[in-house]
């Protein structure tokens, strides 16, 4: 059986053809005929006799196969429907390489697009403002109310997603499903109350690929190539906010503002139909959906998947729970989390402001159109793609290698790169304040830009790093509480910042926001020296 064809199954469009056929076509392998149970299956517990749900399935079975499955039970207790084999191809893990390559472009895709939604709408603000009469403050919430969609459903799709029975390919679907049609509906209101309405709505369900994104990417990546892998992504969610405006901008200027939502909708759409071929990664529902086959097929409800077997782990009371209360409480009692969730928060406050304060330095004071002005933002790929070398490098030599020879480094050791690039970000909004004048060429405060983000996205890199390893049990509920924290100060930060730098002028402005992250460098050398003491007093750490 061909790679496609052992995983097409899982994914929505072969869970559609499914149903359609009425379970004729694009079977998994245990609906075939002739499939046979592997011999180092765990099998515990059957009855002597066939049920009357193994006789319903006895039509897909030959006599001898029927006599084989009654053949291997055995009276006791549970039979656990765990891999096959220690190179099961249904694992995530083990997939061919092609089709961890289409994984990893459908969710950068993905992500790409839902973070292009948020700021392609920046630069079509004077125009919202001009056509509807509102204030610049109500303009601004057209960017902002997605960044809080995107925050508040990350805490509620996160859990959903970690449901066994669930899946993550449910929730990516269907939410962009409803992304498309927001974005659709969209384009056509024509009042402030209802765009803005669907413009949080466009953040709340494009929030699923931001919240587990980065988990589906684990799924299929061993630990070695992990932070290479998280650093495309992270690439990804800096660079399409980033190009966004640079798309938006010219044809905004040749079509009006509606254009940016037009816009959306096209590359939501094809997204849609790439992610209906996503195969599910996660281990824990594609082995709780093979159990459910295997009841199914030969009769016995004795199989069981590790999920139902460790029910108390997976329930949905306790995923909630993990996922809505617990990191609450590890950021109330922990002080490095603590720490992690308010810097890397600040510094994506830090870029989303840009998106405000952008218009005041290159539209105010160099007389650019918003066609020009959104080209500049491009500074920031150039940033990431100027320090990715050294992160690689680093990551390569200093965490992979010692991986490699079975030498784990502690999560302290991720924080180095940060440790000297963390001066990057005041550095950056100095120059950035202080630069932005007639008698500097636009340049200059492009230049801190440059810096700023050189440093946004190597701290949010070793940040998500440091928690994924030094709070494994606590990894997804605590990088959805991130996802929470970051937009919500972004929210607050699209509002507040065009009134502060309107009232204090760009210098002032930026001076006392770079303020703001000096304190943090003292800070992340703080949790690189403490850190090893602070984990040992924490009971949610290891």
């Amino acid at each position: 059986m061909s790679s496609m064809s052992k995983i097409l199954p899982s994914t929505a469009f072969g869970g559609l053809v499914r149903w359609i056929s009425k379970g004729r076509v694009c079977r998994f392998s245990e609906e075939k005929p002739g499939f046979q149970l592997p011999p180092n299956l765990v099998m515990v517990v059957s009855s002597d006799t066939p049920t009357s749900a193994h006789c319903n399935n006895q039509e897909r079975l030959s006599n001898a196969e029927h006599s084989h499955f009654k053949s291997t039970f055995q009276s006791g207790s549970t039979i656990l429907a765990s891999w096959y084999d220690a190179r099961d191809e249904d694992n995530p893990h083990f997939w061919p390489l092609w089709i961890k390559i289409m994984v990893y472009i459908q969710i950068n895709f993905y992500t790409f697009i839902v973070y292009m939604a948020s700021s392609i709408f920046s630069v079509a603000e004077p125009d919202f403002i001009d056509i509807y009469g509102v204030s610049t403050t109500v303009a601004s919430l057209g960017l902002a109310l997605v960044l809080l969609g995107y925050g508040i459903g990350a805490l509620l799709f996160s859990p959903l997603s970690e449901i066994p029975a669930v899946g993550r390919n449910l929730p990516y679907v269907i939410s962009l499903a409803f992304f498309l049609l927001v974005s659709g509906i969209a384009v056509a209101v024509n009042n402030v109350p209802g765009f803005l309405a669907l413009r949080f709505l466009q953040g709340f369900f494009g929030s699923p690929c931001l919240a587990t994104g980065a988990a589906s990417l684990a799924d299929i990546t061993d630990l070695v190539n992990l932070p290479f892998c998280l650093w495309i992504w992270g690439i990804c969610a800096v660079a399409a906010p980033a190009v966004a405006p640079c798309i938006a901008g010219f044809s905004i200027m040749a079509n009006g503002w509606k254009w940016s939502m037009w816009e959306i909708l096209w590359g939501a759409a094809p997204c849609l139909v790439i992610m209906l071929f996503l195969p599910e990664t996660s281990a824990a529902t594609i082995l709780h959906k093979r159990a459910t086959r295997l009841r199914a097929l030969t009769g016995n409800p004795t199989f069981k998947s590790p999920s139902e077997v460790d029910g108390r782990r997976y329930s949905t009371k306790s995923i909630i729970h993990g996922a809505l209360i617990m990191p609450w409480k590890i950021n109330a009692l922990d002080p490095a989390i603590l720490f992690t969730t308010l810097y890397t928060a600040l510094v994506y406050a830090i870029f989303y402001s840009f998106f405000e304060v952008f218009p005041l330095v290159y539209q105010g004071i160099y007389q650019m159109d918003s066609a020009h002005m959104g080209q500049v933002f491009l500074a920031a790929i150039i940033a990431v793609l100027l320090v990715m070398p050294l992160y690689c490098f680093f990551i390569h030599h200093y965490i992979a290698n010692p991986i490699r020879n079975g030498n784990i480094p502690p999560p302290e050791r991720r924080l180095i790169p940060a440790l000297f690039i963390s001066i990057f970000v005041p550095a950056g909004m100095y120059l950035f304040a202080w630069s932005s004048r007639v008698d500097t060429h636009w340049t200059v405060p492009t230049v801190g830009f440059m810096l700023i983000m050189m440093g946004v996205i190597t701290i949010l890199q070793c940040m998500f790093g440091y928690m994924a390893v030094a709070y494994p049990s606590h990894s997804a509920s605590l990088f959805a509480m991130n996802d929470f924290a970051r937009s919500t100060l972004a929210f607050a930060a699209i509002l507040w910042s065009g009134p502060l730098y309107r009232n204090l002028g760009v210098a002032k402005g930026s001076s006392l926001v770079g303020s703001l992250t000096v304190p943090c460098v003292f800070g992340i050398f703080a949790l690189y020296w403490f850190g090893p003491k602070l984990r040992k007093r924490s009971r949610f750490s290891g």
